[in-house]
């Protein structure tokens, strides 16, 4: 599916961007953290949806987790915000010494979050003009994603003892590709298969998993998604206003919670472009330039400044590509391709154009 999507009338000027870019940082939060957060996120929004979705029989009880795509909830989450072109940024990231940065200022400044807000405006406008998708209830979102082993926990294998009993499990570690099919209405098993990745980028068919993604396993479903509001300031209020949001953390968590679903919200023009208008009316969104996503392609970040302690180092960034302003996912997971498929367990996609 084409996720390079380009407004002629929206030319991005990219020695301008570079110019006011200012550097990257590493994140830390921890991945034990993420997955409470998300499993929190995820029940949060996922009740909120479920009320909403007057005059539809597809969705759902509230689900409760499922990987790192989620949705909605409290404390301190991580990952991304805003990029501009405005008038020139002040750095407020110095060198850390181990080619990272850390912040030397109390949150984003105004010219920093001037630009943010700018460029997620630009941003928004790339993600509203993609194609919008029609979708059934018997259909899956496929997403095709590349990174870590230790976002997915696995692929995994059974250890066996010398009398072939099982004794424990092994998993992989290094670079895996994630292909996930999550049902439309969220009433069938979905699937994730896990494959690792070879150093030219090829598959090693010994390390393979699949896993079956039970209903109410913590992702938000397509009809779900389709059920939060589509204008800015209501879909900030509602991701404000969950239970468990910390508001000395507002930031923070909504970036988190923005993040768990961008990559399905891609599919929906109008969702997509709201959740980047929300979040640039944030504080403490900052870009950062020459970021790389999951999969090593260079791109602009999206981050914040950790208010609570801003000489820590920022948690995680929203890579987009320079030159399209296409999102191609965060700095530990690359987004490749999210369409509609007819099947589960099949890459095919449908109606997805």
């Amino acid at each position: 599916m084409n996720t390079d999507p380009r407004r002629p009338d929206q030319p991005v000027d990219h020695q301008e961007l570079a110019e006011l870019l200012p550097a990257p940082g590493r994140p830390v939060l921890r991945r034990d953290r993420h997955r409470v957060l998300r499993e929190h996120l995820m029940k949060q929004i996922s009740d909120e949806a479920v009320h909403q979705q007057s005059g539809t029989t597809d969705t759902p009880p509230a689900p409760r987790r499922p990987r790192r795509r989620l949705v909605l909830i409290a404390a301190p989450l991580a990952l991304a915000a805003v990029v501009g072109v405005g008038a020139v940024a002040v750095d407020a990231v110095r060198d850390d010494g181990k080619g990272g940065t850390t912040a030397t200022g109390v949150g984003a400044t105004t010219a920093e979050h001037r630009q943010a807000a700018q460029l997620l405006d630009r941003i928004a406008v790339v993600a509203a003009d993609r194609p919008a998708v029609t979708v059934r209830d018997d259909q899956f979102i496929y997403t095709k994603s590349r990174g870590s082993s230790a976002i997915w926990g696995g692929p995994t294998k059974p250890v066996r003892d010398a009398k072939g009993d099982i004794t424990g499990t092994k998993t992989y570690k290094g670079r895996v590709q994630s292909d996930e099919w999550q049902p439309v209405s969220g009433k069938r098993d979905g699937l994730r298969r896990l494959t690792a990745l070879t150093p030219d980028d090829g598959f090693d068919p010994s390390q393979k998993q699949d896993i079956t993604m039970a209903p109410g396993t913590g992702y938000l479903t397509f009809r779900q998604l389709q059920a939060l509001p589509t204008d800015p300031d209501a879909l900030l209020r509602k991701l404000e206003s969950s239970n468990g949001v910390v508001k000395s953390r507002l930031t923070e968590t909504v970036f988190e919670n923005v993040g768990a679903i961008l990559d399905q919200a891609t599919l929906l023009p109008d969702l997509s472009a709201a959740l980047y208008r929300a979040v640039a009316k944030l504080p403490d969104v900052r870009v950062v330039k020459n970021v790389k996503d999951g999969a090593g392609r260079t791109g602009i970040g999206l981050t914040y400044t950790n208010r609570r302690n801003p000489s820590k180092t920022t948690h995680g960034y929203w890579v987009f590509d320079a030159k399209s302003l296409a999102y191609l996912g965060t700095d530990r997971s690359a987004l490749l391709d999210v369409a509609v498929t007819d099947d589960k367990g099949k890459v095919t996609a449908v109606g997805a154009s």
